[in-house]
């Protein structure tokens, strides 16, 4: 990632010296669309482990590049591609405006990250929606690192990299004008960190870990809660023993973590903790949980008045926030098309890992599988209690989907390919 923020930082450099004597704004954008296609098909290649890999990586992106030339330029991408992006879009060019407006911008953080942008190369629309199509793919190459770290078979880790490569809620979010993929990416980046802590124990890959998640808090706050999962994991994992251990200086070292983690978040709680400030100044915080709008809603009536409905209805808002629409949900073909392209896969991965939990304990990194897994269902948790309608949710779900896909992946190879656990160990060394 890092040699694409430098080019970042240099386009912005060379934008605001050159923008301006470029015949057209089209001329400027397709220059700059060119060039960085070129650059990133380079960073791509140096990137690929194989062939096979690199070829999936440029036919993501180029089905991606594809994808939001149509949302730009023929009709935009459906389901997600409307009101929330205009909305985006508006106030972005408002902060170009008048730069004064930042503070005032009500759709969020990513408003004001689109503002700066517009700032630095200008309101052009289809660059913002380019960036999102390269950290799409990037994702995806931090995906296939990710499964090669675990000791994953290329064989394997090629396969899973081409589901989520080309997983259709992937595909219709990278190219538009949305936060989600910021999110996905700053889950990737976590859970490779993670492992990559428990690989070299460095505190860099810690500090890159933090970071990365609360790059994808900053654009949603609703996955605050995970950070709790990160510093029980950080303080209580035992590289000596390869597992979770507990004593009095893994407690130490929590309360360290949680005190630095806490003053950073409590920092910046504007951004990190958005959506919970908001309905706690303004009393909505259970009604919320009951929000049902929207012509897809589901378990409509059902009101959380209280902490104890919280816990007691948090397991079935989480199943249909990861498995709606049901059968008995469908009211159109579009619904029949969500559940079996969205909807299925989901339920297929959660069944599997399931079924299969045991052979996960046979994994060399079943400690680490674990606690992504733990990330997994608290976020799919909170996601569940603020979710009430199946657009939202196949939006919302596809931020932890990588972590799903992961977790199985690892469980099916160690099941089915890996004959000894000294094999996996050497592949991931």
């Amino acid at each position: 990632m890092a040699p694409i923020l430098v080019v970042i930082i240099l386009e912005a450099l060379f934008s605001f010296v050159f923008r301006d004597m470029f015949p057209s704004g089209e001329v400027y954008v397709g220059f700059l669309i060119v060039l960085n296609s070129g650059l990133f098909l380079l960073y791509l290649a140096r990137r690929a482990d194989t062939s096979q890999l690199f070829l999936v990586f440029v036919l993501a992106f180029l089905f991606r590049l594809v994808l939001m030339v149509i949302d730009l330029e023929v009709a935009r991408l459906l389901p997600h591609s409307g009101d929330d992006t205009e909305a985006f879009h508006t106030e972005a060019l408002n902060i170009y405006m008048d730069p004064t407006y930042f503070s005032e911008a009500l759709r969020g953080v990513y408003s004001k990250f689109l503002g700066i942008f517009y700032l630095l190369f200008g309101p052009e629309r289809m660059l913002a929606q380019f960036l999102n199509v390269i950290l799409g793919v990037v994702s995806i190459v931090i995906f296939s690192k990710t499964l090669i770290q675990l000791g994953t078979s290329e064989k394997v880790a090629f396969q899973s990299t081409v589901i989520f490569a080309f997983f259709v809620q992937g595909l219709l979010l990278s190219p538009i004008l949305l936060r989600d993929q910021l999110v996905v990416l700053g889950m990737t980046y976590t859970v490779y960190y993670m492992i990559r802590w428990v690989n070299v124990r460095s505190f860099s890959s810690l500090i890159y870990a933090y970071l990365s998640y609360m790059v994808s808090t900053v654009f949603h706050s609703g996955l605050a809660v995970g950070i709790g999962v990160l510093i029980l994991f950080f303080s209580f994992y035992s590289h000596e023993r390869a597992k979770m251990h507990f004593d009095p200086y893994k407690v130490q070292r929590m309360i360290v973590q949680f005190l630095v983690i806490g003053f950073v978040v409590f920092s910046f709680q504007d951004v990190l903790l958005a959506k919970f400030t908001h309905v706690t100044e303004n009393e909505l915080l259970f009604s919320g949980m009951s929000y049902d709008r929207g012509g897809s809603a589901y378990l409509n009536g059902l009101t959380v008045a209280g902490p104890l409905d919280m816990i007691l209805y948090s397991p079935l808002r989480m199943v249909y926030f990861l498995f709606s629409p049901f059968p008995w949900q469908w009211t159109s073909v579009i619904n029949i098309g969500i559940f079996a392209v969205d909807a299925l896969p989901y339920l297929a991965l959660s069944a599997l890992i399931l079924f299969q939990f045991r052979s996960l304990k046979e994994h060399p990194y079943a400690s680490v599988l674990l606690w992504i897994l733990v990330l997994f269902i608290v976020n799919a948790a909170i996601f569940g209690l603020g979710t009430g309608n199946v657009g939202t949710a196949i939006r919302h779900r596809y931020k932890i989907f990588p972590l799903l896909l992961i977790v199985y992946t690892s469980i099916y190879y160690i099941r089915y390919h890996a004959l000894t656990f000294k094999e996996v160990e050497q592949r991931a060394e």
